[in-house]
């Protein structure tokens, strides 16, 4: 017996996206689709490792992603990796596991920590965390 299994059409957005990121607490951001990087990347104001109560180091991550003051969060499971920059310049970045909300669409994705503070857009989606979830039409922003 041949079973056929439909699939069902990607949903299209735009090249800006609101998203929430219901782990962090926040709704409602403006994101960029860019699906020239592989990994999302969210704004931190800054990220270093504390002792936990364990011993084991945590990361502590600063994040304002919203103007609405600045906000601690500490994550038990993060990992570092080298990221190259469209300008050729390599940066060791932690990296935390969270869930993007776009649209009704919920995706847990490991994204990249880094300072964005000069940038339009506090958080950048990248194609892993679109891959087989959306079409991009790049003339349309949202």
């Amino acid at each position: 017996m041949d079973m056929k299994v439909e699939k069902k059409p990607l949903k299209t957005i735009g090249r800006h996206v609101m998203i929430d990121l219901p782990e962090l607490g926040y709704t409602g951001i403006d994101a960029k689709i860019d699906t020239g990087a592989f990994r999302t990347v969210i704004h931190c104001e800054s990220a270093k490792l504390v002792r936990g109560e364990n011993g084991r180091e945590i990361l502590e991550a600063v994040f304002d992603l919203d103007g609405d003051g600045p906000r601690i969060f500490r994550f038990e499971d993060f990992f570092r990796k080298d990221f190259k920059s469209s300008f050729g310049e390599t940066e060791n970045r932690y990296c935390i596991h969270t869930t993007i909300k776009i649209g009704r669409k919920k995706i847990s994705s490991s994204v990249s920590l880094t300072d964005r503070s000069g940038m339009k857009f506090p958080v950048l989606i990248g194609r892993k965390t679109l891959l087989r979830k959306f079409l991009v039409d790049v003339s349309r922003k949202y």
